[in-house]
């Protein structure tokens, strides 16, 4: 009989050299990654090289001294500013075994040994079953399936001709239009996980995401279009370009991150001419492959993106883990919002 020897200790890129290994031997992901046109050396490499960015805690765990998993913990400073809590993404549960217990220990030890966490949003992908069990097993809740769309870009192609509806003028944004996007984003974004989410009051879900987009507008990596007429805001779409990415694995990819229709004119065709739009000034940047991801349950947004050449390259399931509960959201007062760390997260909302 022999006896395992567990040792958890932070990750160190001078000795956790087979790190990579596990980012390799995850199949979760493999069309995904095909569809976009990225190896899977390349997007290893860029995963590996997020270990150590700024706000980034990760944890190995060895048995007898072989590497057997990875978590990593990414701090989530506005919406813990948001929620009066120290939130953080699980953005990798990696492990190397036949079954749950791995990937178990890892939650536990982050939930009770780290104890400046108060909160984990962790999203795995849906055929990942040893994961899933495992967040059940440490009382994470479920709150959402989210599909993953991506659709490539030809840029010397003749793009989409456009098709805008009557009366509709389309521009980048401007400071006038702020308030005008963010009343949009109130009433329209109800499909998010916060809100499915039942410790969460609906209305403090719905600042989350306004709050979301406000910071969007002093990012310039960041593209905000908008749509008016008669003097008013109608629709907006929120894209943006990950150059970062772009240079690791040689793939210029950007995202499709927010877009809100006016209720009054949704079924106009106005949501697919401003993705249409903004897929053309895409295009016309040299961007090779760009993504969307929405809740399943998004059926607006989900018919626009195929009404737009999107198609579906993976599915993941979200879940929270509210080590303390939230306090009551404050107001919003815009602090800096960072850059999304890794190119397979983004947000989608329509109308």
């Amino acid at each position: 009989m022999s006896i395992s020897r567990l040792v958890f200790a932070p990750y160190d890129p001078r000795r956790d050299d087979e790190v990579r290994e596990l980012f390799r031997e995850y199949s979760h992901k493999d069309y995904q990654l095909r569809a976009m046109g990225v190896s899977k050396e390349r997007m290893a490499g860029y995963l590996a090289k997020t270990l150590t960015r700024p706000g980034v805690q990760s944890t190995c765990l060895r048995d007898n001294g072989c590497l057997v998993g990875l978590i990593s913990l990414q701090s989530l400073p506005w919406m813990s500013d948001h929620f009066g809590l120290k939130m953080y993404a699980v953005t990798h549960l990696l492990a190397r075994s036949d079954g749950p217990l791995v990937p178990a220990r890892l939650l536990r030890f982050v939930v009770e040994e780290l104890q400046d966490v108060d909160f984990l949003d962790c999203r795995i992908a849906v055929d990942d079953i040893y994961a899933a069990q495992a967040l059940e097993v440490c009382g994470f809740g479920y709150v959402g399936t989210e599909l993953y769309l991506g659709r490539k870009l030809k840029p010397k192609e003749t793009p989409d001709a456009p098709d805008p509806p009557e009366g509709i003028e389309f521009r980048v944004w401007q400071p006038e239009d702020r308030e005008q996007v963010l009343d949009i984003v109130e009433e329209t974004h109800v499909h998010n996980r916060f809100v499915y989410d039942p410790i969460i009051d609906e209305r403090a879900a719905r600042l989350l995401y306004k709050r979301l987009v406000a910071n969007v507008f002093d990012q310039p990596h960041f593209n905000v279009l908008v749509a008016r007429s008669h003097g008013e805001v109608q629709g907006f779409i929120i894209s943006k370009i990950n150059r970062v990415f772009a240079e690791v694995v040689g793939t210029r990819s950007g995202s499709l991150d927010f877009i809100g229709v006016r209720p009054h004119v949704r079924n106009r065709g106005l949501g697919a001419e401003l993705n249409r739009i903004a897929l053309n000034g895409m295009a016309a940047e040299g961007t090779e492959f760009v993504a969307v991801r929405t809740l399943a349950s998004n059926y607006p947004a989900l018919r626009i993106t195929f009404k737009t050449g999107f198609s579906v390259t993976s599915t993941s399931l979200h879940f929270h883990k509210w080590v303390h509960r939230p306090k009551q959201a404050q107001q919003p007062h815009e602090p800096a919002m960072e850059e999304s760390q890794n190119v397979l997260k983004f947000s989608y909302q329509t109308a």
